[in-house]
């Protein structure tokens, strides 16, 4: 059966999801399509409202997914406790919402660690933000979480929903001690967003990271900071292996309406993924 889906949000020209997505309906055996389109924040309805007959789903990217939440009219567990949506499924005439970045970064973190976790940095506020920290909540329930972000008013509200969630959370104002200290980190940042950092630190031989950094954005990559934590020893992860593996639950879910039941063939299905993120 054909079936179309397509990435939404603004910017997105950048976007690697009709890349992946592509990649794993060839293994699939699916003739489905997969597209892009360029959606402003508070435009989200009206987009739907006007092309949504179209299309059995789309992935929602920034600034989009407080909007997909607010939107469905069903909405999954995570969801619910994150208060975002990266995902809308149409089933049986009814829009759902899932969160599937939660899992996307939990797989990415644990991909390259299963070491304890003490204390977690999140730098910024926004709704990837509230992913990380429900996601942190998930490995390392009794984690110190620190957040570092410029909204002070978006700032304190992340510290209260990491509060909420039974997690230890202050905000910190003194961003290059957590970033050395810190066993976990997670930018949630733009690309390019710690460039000016990461040159300011490169210069400091005295900065040696110890924790595992998560930079979530893939464009471009590596990162200035991704660079600097290599060429200090320590262990980095891409927003690209993040973005793989929320792709995943997703297609689960278009396919299965569950994102925890596994694909057929899930190993290749991802190998052709992380091949194709990179094209």
């Amino acid at each position: 059966m054909n079936k179309k889906f397509a990435v939404l949000g603004s910017p997105i020209a950048h976007s690697k999801s009709p890349n992946i997505h592509s990649a794993a309906y060839r293994v699939l055996g699916e003739e489905w399509s997969y597209d892009r389109h360029e959606v402003a924040k508070g435009s989200l309805m009206k987009f739907i409202e006007s092309t949504g007959a179209e299309y059995s789903g789309f992935s929602v990217t920034m600034p989009l997914k407080e909007d997909a939440f607010t939107f469905a009219e069903e909405l999954d567990e995570v969801s619910t406790l994150a208060k975002a949506s990266n995902t809308l499924a149409l089933f049986d005439g009814k829009w759902f919402g899932f969160n599937t970045d939660v899992f996307g970064i939990v797989q990415a973190i644990r991909a390259k660690t299963t070491a304890a976790i003490s204390s977690s940095l999140i730098i910024g506020s926004g709704a990837t933000a509230k992913s990380a920290m429900v996601a942190v909540a998930q490995i390392s329930p009794r984690s110190r979480v620190y957040v570092f972000a410029r909204n002070k008013k978006a700032a304190k509200l992340l510290v209260e929903f990491g509060k909420s969630l039974g997690l230890s959370v202050r905000r910190s104002f003194l961003l290059n001690g957590k970033l050395s200290s810190s066993d976990l980190i997670i930018s949630t940042l733009p690309g390019r967003g710690l460039d000016s950092l990461a040159q300011k630190l490169i210069v400091r031989s005295s900065f040696i990271p110890k924790g595992l950094l998560l930079d979530v954005a893939y464009d471009p990559w590596p990162s200035q900071i991704a660079e600097l934590w290599a060429a200090r020893g320590a262990t980095v992860t891409s927003g690209k292996e993040m973005l793989v593996w929320q792709a995943i639950a997703q297609i689960r879910i278009f396919k299965h309406r569950n994102p925890a039941e596994p694909l057929q063939n899930e190993i290749a299905v991802l190998e052709a993924m992380r091949i194709a993120v990179d094209e």
